[in-house]
């Protein structure tokens, strides 16, 4: 009788030791990669978000040196939803976890420049800094159609 109490304070105890565990099976993910560049030259540190117009839900990126992402569904998964979204690019946009840490404001969202080189080209321009132009970014005239079998979305940016 002790040992069947023991064994069952062991298994209350430790079962939520891991925590909550995402069931991804549900979602209809695809790995989604790709270049952005603006007029020519890679940019580097841009934030890319690929939007679900339907429920709100968003993958999303930063661009390396190279202006090469890779999208992370969220902190543990990466790829994005299928079907038709809406894509965003910000060298200012601030996502928590992925260019801001916790606790700290995120530069950019209270009207601030950016702290840091932003991209290989030229100075910042724009409202706080930002070098993509609004119709790549805050008023988004870029569409991905994200199907199974397809993962590479490039987009080449122009400022004027």
């Amino acid at each position: 009788m002790k040992f069947a109490a023991l064994l069952l304070v062991i298994l209350v105890a430790t079962a939520g030791c891991g925590g909550p565990v995402a069931d991804y099976s549900m979602v209809d993910l695809v790995n989604g990669q790709g270049v952005v560049t603006l007029d020519g030259m890679p940019l580097a540190s841009a934030v890319v978000t690929f939007e679900d117009p339907t429920d709100e839900t968003f993958s999303y990126a930063m661009t390396d040196a190279d202006g090469k992402y890779v999208l992370q569904f969220d902190s543990e998964m990466k790829g994005v939803k299928t079907g038709k979204k809406v894509v965003r690019i910000s060298t200012t946009r601030k996502i928590l976890g992925l260019n801001s840490k916790p606790g700290q404001a995120p530069e950019g969202e209270d009207g601030t420049a950016p702290k840091g080189p932003a991209t290989n080209g030229p100075a910042p321009k724009g409202p706080a800094g930002e070098l993509v132009p609004e119709r790549y970014n805050k008023n988004s005239e870029l569409t991905a159609d994200v199907v199974q079998g397809t993962t590479q979305y490039d987009f080449a940016l122009q400022s004027k």
